[in-house]
């Protein structure tokens, strides 16, 4: 491949500098500039950094947007996070990856997804997340996952769409439903020995 030949594309004019040049092809950044994939590899493996004439095209992709936060700027990229947060699974992942934290803009497109709204509240809240309620419900195993991790106790709105799937109900009735009535009968059993053992000998109490 010649110069002219790898000015025919953002595809061709990546390779002609990574297997030919072995360096930069300044002559054809104009051309990957506007290829969101082909900008994210040069930035990755040509550049080893930033590609800011490409940065434009990158952030018009939640794909290529997170992927070149967390490979080539190893942080935030403010300029796709809009593209991002249309994105369930990307918003996850940049909040989990880039971020370390909340990614509000993405929480709407999270909420509509029982898989990503599941993982968002163990991984990034590490409590309830309401707004991905609605989509959870849809989903047993989400639900079953949901309630045993994330709540710790019963997730009575996905109990209908547990009680219709067989694993997952079986593993609710054994690790969320059954484990509070354990716990109910535990604590009623303590009670009840509260009340029939003399309080000196409950507390050390000498009378």
């Amino acid at each position: 491949m010649n110069e002219q030949e790898a000015l025919i594309s953002a595809e061709y004019s990546y390779l002609y500098a990574r297997d030919i040049l072995k360096n930069r092809f300044e002559k054809g950044e104009d051309i990957i500039s506007k290829d969101a994939e082909y900008s994210y590899r040069y930035a990755l493996y040509i550049l080893k950094g930033k590609f800011e004439k490409g940065e434009d095209v990158i952030s018009k992709d939640a794909h290529y947007s997170y992927l070149y936060a967390l490979e080539v700027l190893g942080g935030r990229f403010e300029k796709g996070e809009i593209v991002i947060s249309k994105s369930a699974e990307n918003s996850y992942v940049y909040a989990h990856d880039i971020l370390g934290g909340r990614f509000k803009k993405g929480e709407g497109a999270i909420s509509r997804s029982a898989k990503n709204s599941y993982y968002y509240a163990r991984d990034i809240l590490k409590g309830r997340f309401k707004k991905g309620e609605d989509a959870i419900i849809k989903s047993a195993c989400y639900s079953y996952r949901y309630a045993r991790y994330v709540l710790k106790r019963r997730f009575e709105r996905g109990e209908d769409t547990i009680s219709k799937n067989d694993r997952n109900s079986k593993l609710y009735k054994k690790h969320i439903y059954d484990a509070e009535k354990g716990l109910k009968k535990e604590l009623e059993e303590l009670e009840d020995l509260k009340n029939t053992i003399p309080i000196n000998y409950l507390y050390g109490i000498e009378i």
